[in-house]
Formats: C-alpha cells, structure tokens, sequence
C-alpha cells in the first residue's frame, strides 16, 4: 500500500531507528518526508537510516524544518560526527544554512556546542563562512570566546580568512568582547593575531584599551600599548570617561604609571571636565595624585563644568593628605572661585573639615570672604565665618577673625549675620569672640537684615541680651527685623518678661509706644498675655501712652478686659491716665468686652470705675436700676470680630 507518513510512523521512525528500514519499505515517502524522516535519524544518530534516505533520489539534503534547521546542523548540534563526515561528501549540501530562530551556521553551532572535531571538518572542507554572522552579528570566533575555549580559539585565529575587525550589535569586536568577559587568556591569543584591529569602537565609541582599562587589568593595557593602541587617539566617546581619567578615578597607580610612561596627556578630561587628578582626588587615592602631580606637565588650574579644581575637591571631601600635596605646589591657586563663587576655604568650612580649613588659613591671604550663592537643593548665600559659628568651631573663628581683610559683617541668604546667628542659638561665649572684633555689627546694616538684638530677644537667650547691650553702647536697642517687630515687642510677644524687663530697664533709650504693623503696643500686649510685671513697668515710665489704640481703636485696658486678666485691669485703672470708656471701631468698650466672655468680675470693676456723668439724678431712689440694665445690656451684645 502507497502513502504518506503520518506524523505518528515519524515517531515510531525516531523511537525505534533499528526497524527504520522496514518501516521505510512499507510506505511511499514524499520528498518533505524523506527530509523529515533525515532530521529524526540525524538528531538520533542513526547511521543507517541516514544512509537510506541519501541514496533516495527525493531525499533534500538542505531540507528544513520550521526552525531552519538542516540534516548538517542538527548533526552539528548533536555532535554526530561521522555524520557530519557524510553529508559533507555531497557536492550539494549547503554548508552555511544558517537556523531561523538565531542566524547561526552548522560551523558556528559545532562552536556553541563544543564540538572541536566537527568544527575541524567543517574547516578542512574549505567551504564554510568563518565570518558567518548570526542574529547579533556575531561570527563563530565570538561563540568560543564565550565559552573561554583556548583550543577551539587557536583552531580559527589559525584561519587565513579570519576577520577580526567584525563587530556585533554592540559594536563589540572579538578583541573587546573577550576584554570585556575577563578573558585574559583568550585576549593575548587574539592579540598575537597580525591584525587584531586595537583601534576599532564599539557603538559608544570606546576603544579595547578603554575596555581594558576598566576591566583593570593591566597586562593587557601593556599589550594593547605594545600593539599599537595610539596614545594620541581618543578612546572614547562624550558620555564615559577616557583610560587616564578612568583608571584614576578607580585608583589603578600602576595602570595611571603605565598609560603616563606612554606618552598620555596627563591633563585629559572627561565630559564633565575632570581631569585624573581631580577624579584621584575625589576618590581620596593619595598614591594616584603623587604619580600625576610627579608629571612634569601636570596643571592644577583645570576645573570642572562646575568650576571646581583638585583643591575643590580636596577641601569639599576634606582629604587633608592631598591638600597638603597640592598645596605643596607653586602653582596653586588658593583663592580661586568655582561656578557659585566658593573657593576651597569656603567648601572646608562649609562641610566642616576643620583640619583642611586650618590648612588654608595657614596659607598667605586667603580669601576669607568668599560668599557663595546656591539656589538648590536649598537656598544657601553664606561665608566661611558662618559655617565656622554655626559649627562652634572656635580655632577656625579664631583663626578668621586674626584674618585683617575679613568681613564679619556679611548677611546670609536668611539675612543673619555671623553674629545673628550666635545671638539666635544663645551662644553666649560665640557671641563674646565675635564682640572682641570692633568692627563687627551689632545693628542690621541692610533694610531686611536680622539684628542681632532682635534674634536674641525673640527667642528669649536673655544673657545674649544682656552682652549686647553691656559690650556695645552703640546697639541700637529698637531696631526690629524690617516691618517686624523691634525687641521689646517681639519679646513680649513670645513670653519672654525677663527680656522684656531687662530692655525696659534702659529707659530713655528704648521706645516703649513702639507699635506692631497692627498698631498694637507694649503696653497692649503685655496687657493681653497678663503680665504684671511688664505692665508695672511701662506704666512707670511717664512716656507710656496709656491710651495707645491699634488698628481696630482697643487700648490695652480693653485687650486686658476682653482676656480676663483681672490683676492687669485693676493695675490700668489705678492709673488716672488710663480711660475706661474709649469704645473701638464698631463701638464696643472694655466693659462691653468683658461682659460678652462672662468675665463678671472685671465687669464689676469697670462698672465700679464708671464716670459719675453716665449715672442718674434718680439713683438714689433705685441704687440697683442702673447697674442692672448695665449689665443685663451688656450681658446680651452679639460676639463680635477680634
């Protein structure tokens, strides 16, 4: 009977190679049969079928199967060698048939498999592509890099038509594909090829010494510089760093000594303008920065797309050893300015390196006044001095303030002067060293400066107070922060009565009718917080206007009223200068006030304090009417805006 093979004989075919032949002579097998029917006796190494089906005239050798694999790849794959040996017999077998799925030949899948033999007589029959590229462009010599095979690697590099200058998607060529797996063994084989193609980049336009380089291996620098990697060529592209730079910036000495020996620019720089000493220096690689600065073409002034040199960077991560070396130099320039106008000095100070900082200030004329300006992460407009005061670093204080040319008095980005923010934290003896500096400000010398005297007395450091006012008799006693309030008021305003007392006790030279942007006074704040001893002072002093109303016409007497603090209206109204009756804007009077809170007994007093004019001829008659209809119209007002 003539038919085709079903898929299920296929399978009896694969599982029981022995009765092949018999099964074959059951049926009348189609070509693509014939050349499934190979596939299934190649992968299973049956010799016999193979040979059956190759004497068959409608056997294609070069058939493939969905995945494109033919009878000579699969064979390739499997590792039949005798069979390999076969199908290479037949003049029309195509040996270069590349798989669907990834381009790879017969000769390039004998390499992935490990197949040295096949791979061997794939070469002798001198008919294969050994530059064959699969999906990623890569040849067979890529394949036995891969799997680190010396042997298989000698057997191609052996190939006269051999292109080493191949490059796969990457723009890996062999010679940086085996750099960049560490193939160090492999790497020197490829090497002593006549054309190893040094110089060839990958898509990122990195050369193999790059590669190399990075890889850290050093030999292999020496033998990519023997065999012509040009010293004078760029290795790299704009976005990585060159070797130089990047071998100083891992702390490679002796590869930075080997690419130096060899004529590299010692000064090269990567895309953000660093140089390999300000990349060693960053790092802290001390031994790196001695071979560089030994360069006799070394340049310290280089800075980066931010304006910073090595002594930059050496101050900022505060490596005291390599600040020592730098400055050990000539040609160091101390005071120079990076992109926000911070000099070294600046940025020790800043990042509290304090033994960095005393190294710069031993230094001839530094620039002690230096400000640099930053808007992010976070607003920063600050000196040396600043950091050194915020720190409580003293020898640094000291060691600015012996400075002649330093300026003391330069306001921050929150407008506090070094001073202001020793008086804000309390400090007393920072304040006392800064005081020892005549010429330092103890008055705000811009409109939207902080005083010094106004930052102490608000936060209540009473003892500051107390020295600014004792060390210097030109401190101006009123000044406040722009339209804020002056120390008096912003002392009572946040409960500070000793501070507020020890300000009232300069007499003349504090103004005690000084008011808030809302017209409020001291004696109206003091009034409402009930604070006796404030009120018994103001109402001492005869400048005091009693009567002083705010933006909404209320007196202190009203304030202390509407808040219940009964000692402080009964002080107010033993003064003859305090008026009881003076109603606010929407007329409403103290007593008023006090009668909406239900404060009854200051509603007593007030009434008890009446003028004699507001009574009746007919009191005498009805004693209580009067007072009555006070309080119960009192009692009835609606709450009103405060």
């Amino acid at each position: 009977m003539h038919r085709d093979l079903p898929d299920a004989t296929l399978l009896c075919i694969a599982e029981n190679l022995r009765y092949a032949c018999d099964i074959l002579s059951s049926a009348q097998a189609t070509k693509e049969t014939c050349g499934l029917l190979l596939l299934y006796a190649v992968c299973y190494g049956s010799t016999t079928v193979v040979d059956g089906l190759l004497a068959r005239d409608q056997t294609d050798v070069n058939f493939q199967n969905e995945r494109g694999q033919c009878a000579l790849w699969c064979a390739a794959f499997s590792g039949h060698t005798r069979i390999v040996k076969q199908l290479l017999q037949r003049d029309d077998v195509q040996v270069n048939a590349a798989d669907h799925e990834h381009g790879v030949t017969p000769l390039g899948v004998a390499v992935v498999k490990g197949h040295e033999r096949i791979m061997q007589h794939l070469l002798n029959s001198r008919r294969v592509d050994v530059n064959a590229r699969d999906r990623l462009r890569r040849t067979p010599i890529f394949y036995a890099i891969s799997r680190d095979d010396r042997r298989m690697l000698e057997v191609l590099l052996a190939e006269k038509d051999l292109d080493l200058s191949c490059q796969d998607v990457n723009g890996f060529s062999p010679l940086i594909y085996s750099i960049s797996l560490r193939r160090a063994g492999l790497t020197k084989m490829l090497l002593g090829h006549p054309r190893p193609h040094v110089d060839l980049r990958d898509c990122a336009d990195r050369t193999a010494l790059w590669h190399a380089v990075r890889e850290e291996n050093e030999d292999i620098v020496q033998l990519l510089l023997k065999n012509g990697a040009g010293t004078r060529v760029k290795h790299v592209g704009s976005d990585a760093q060159p070797p130089l730079c990047l071998a100083a910036s891992r702390g490679r000495r002796g590869m930075v000594q080997l690419l130096l020996e060899h004529g590299w620019d010692v000064n090269e720089v990567d895309a953000d303008g660093r140089t390999p000493l300000l990349l060693a220096t960053e790092k802290g690689y001390l031994s790196v920065v001695r071979v560089l600065l030994n360069h006799p073409q070394i340049n310290l002034r280089p800075q980066n797309r931010w304006g910073s040199t090595a002594l930059h960077v050496a101050a900022k991560r505060g490596h005291l050893p390599i600040t020592n070396l730098l400055l050990a130099r000539p040609n160091t320039d101390i005071n120079i300015e990076d992109g926000k106008g911070a000099t070294p000095l600046w940025w020790a100070t800043r990042r509290r390196h304090n033994r960095v900082a005393e190294r710069l200030l031993e230094e001839p004329n530094p620039a002690v006044n230096a400000v640099s300006q930053f808007e992010t992460p976070d607003p920063d407009r600050s000196t040396s001095l600043h950091h050194a005061v915020q720190g409580r670093s003293m020898p640094i204080i000291r060691k600015l303030l012996a400075v002649r040319t330093l300026n003391p008095n330069v306001p921050d980005h929150l407008k506090r002067t070094p001073l202001g923010w020793a008086a804000s934290e309390g400090d007393v003896e920072m304040v006392r060293l800064l005081l020892s500096r005549p010429d330092v400000s103890v008055n705000a010398e811009e409109a939207d400066e902080q005083p010094p005297l106004w930052l102490a007395a608000a936060r209540g450091h009473i003892r500051v107070v107390r020295l600014l006012l004792q060390r210097r008799p030109d401190i101006d006693i009123n000044q406040g922060w722009g339209a804020y309030l002056p120390p008096l008021l912003a002392a009572i305003i946040n409960g500070h009565s000793s501070v507020a007392m020890l300000l009232l006790a300069f007499g003349k030279r504090l103004d005690v009718n000084a008011q808030t942007y809302q017209n409020k006074s001291a004696l109206s704040l003091a009034a409402r917080q009930g604070d006796l001893e404030v009120v018994e002072s103001l109402l001492r002093d005869w400048r005091t206007d009693c009567n002083s109303v705010d933006n909404r016409g209320r007196t202190a007497l009203w304030w202390a009223a509407y808040a219940g603090k009964t000692a402080i209206v009964e002080r107010l109204l033993t003064d003859d200068r305090v008026l009881s009756d003076v109603a606010d804007e929407e007329g409403t009077k103290a007593l008023d006030a006090a009668a909406t809170q239900n404060h009854s007994d200051i509603v007593s007093l007030l009434q008890a304090h009446l003028p004699r004019r507001h009574q009746h001829s007919d009191a005498s008659r009805r004693p209580n009417q009067s007072s009555s209809m006070i309080l119960t119209t009192t009692m009835t007002l609606q709450p009103y805006r405060l």
